[in-house]
């Protein structure tokens, strides 16, 4: 994903009652800025929200905010980025230097990282403690001072990368990062699904050599082997694994891959769920993903959890419109916002997300 990349300012508005702040737009992004600092036209550099820039002197000023950026408020103005100007970004050598380009994409260049939610992720193994009875503590460091330190590869892995080869990882992009999409796919059908708050949970059906079904586990960004973390512990849990069953009678094929978010205690039970759940958004059968109102007609049908529809039909909005009404209240906890919606096209693969503005600026 292209988090901070070079853009042309498409509108300038003043801010009613501010004297030294005015609102700049960038692809369908409206962001406070000094006055006078740019004028429609300049190329600029625009940084999303929900990443977090480099602790360097040009970023200085969100020290306070751990360098992440944000959805903010100010003078009554929504503002959701970052501009910085083109020449603060590295000029290069003489022989590698290049004029930057509208839409190039400067993410490493800047050192721009996407901000990611605390998950319970294993970021590197851990030994287990020590035994104190005899017998265990030799096998223990028999195994941990001398076996794996002199044959590393017998060391139980505990994660590996994503299997991007079977399923791409989920991360829809924003509407305002492709807002022609709009007039594009106007009266086109797309199914608007909630989105619900939590980490996101790829479960891989496959048999093995002796044609047993294995289960493969995945978070957001690893494939989990070791089974002590909590992907497992909600997949077994909610017995899920009856559904990917479900899933293989119905297709009559063994290449079952489901995505959908975990949630609950995976992100601050934002739902107030009493126990943890899975909630289905992608089934994909022989490698190919289901069509939305086929997936919602599957899922309905066998009651599958998953994340249900808001809406259905022709797409006709304007970026303002779609903002303003992706602003709904939580399918399972009315009392709060929902996190937003994710738009799927019936006919194509095309998708995006519209996060609810009113979540992101209650979001702590």
């Amino acid at each position: 994903m292209n988090l901070a990349t070079i853009q042309r300012v498409t509108n300038v508005q003043p801010i009613e009652g501010a004297d030294t702040i005015e609102c700049v737009t960038v692809l369908g992004w409206d962001v406070v800025c000094k006055k006078r600092e740019y004028n429609v036209g300049d190329l600029c550099c625009y940084i999303q929200i929900d990443t977090v820039v480099p602790e360097k002197d040009e970023f200085e000023f969100l020290r306070s905010k751990k360098f992440r950026v944000k959805t903010i408020k100010l003078r009554g103005q929504l503002s959701q980025g970052l501009i910085i100007p083109i020449d603060v970004l590295p000029k290069g050598t003489p022989k590698s230097f290049h004029p930057y380009t509208e839409g190039q994409d400067v993410t490493d260049i800047i050192g721009v990282k996407k901000y990611e939610k605390p998950d319970n992720n294993p970021i590197r193994e851990t030994k287990p403690k020590r035994p104190s009875k005899f017998w265990p503590r030799l096998k223990y460091d028999f195994k941990y001072h001398f076996l794996y330190r002199w044959l590393p590869y017998l060391r139980p892995k505990i994660r590996s990368p994503f299997p991007k080869h079977l399923v791409p990882i989920t991360d829809e992009e924003r509407i305002q990062n492709m807002p022609k999409v709009l007039e594009q796919y106007k009266g086109k059908d797309f199914v608007a699904s909630y989105k619900f708050d939590g980490s996101s949970i790829t479960i891989i059906h496959e048999r093995n050599f002796f044609r047993k079904p294995v289960y493969r586990i995945c978070s957001r960004r690893f494939e989990l082997h070791d089974k002590n973390n909590e992907w497992y512990k909600v997949f077994v849990d909610t017995n899920f694994k009856k559904y990917i069953d479900l899933l293989v009678t119905i297709f009559h094929t063994d290449n079952i891959i489901v995505q959908g978010e975990a949630i609950g205690s995976f992100n601050g039970n934002h739902h107030g769920l009493q126990k943890n759940e899975i909630r289905l958004f992608n089934i994909f059968v022989d490698g190919k993903r289901l069509k939305q109102d086929e997936f919602i007609d599957i899922c309905e049908t066998h009651y599958i959890p998953h994340c249900p529809a808001y809406w259905i039909g022709a797409i006709s909005f304007t970026l303002p419109d779609i903002l303003e009404f992706a602003q709904i209240k939580d399918y399972l906890n009315p009392r709060v916002e929902a996190e937003g919606l994710v738009f799927r096209c019936v006919e194509d693969d095309l998708s995006f997300k519209v996060i609810n503005n009113k979540y992101l600026l209650k979001e702590k």
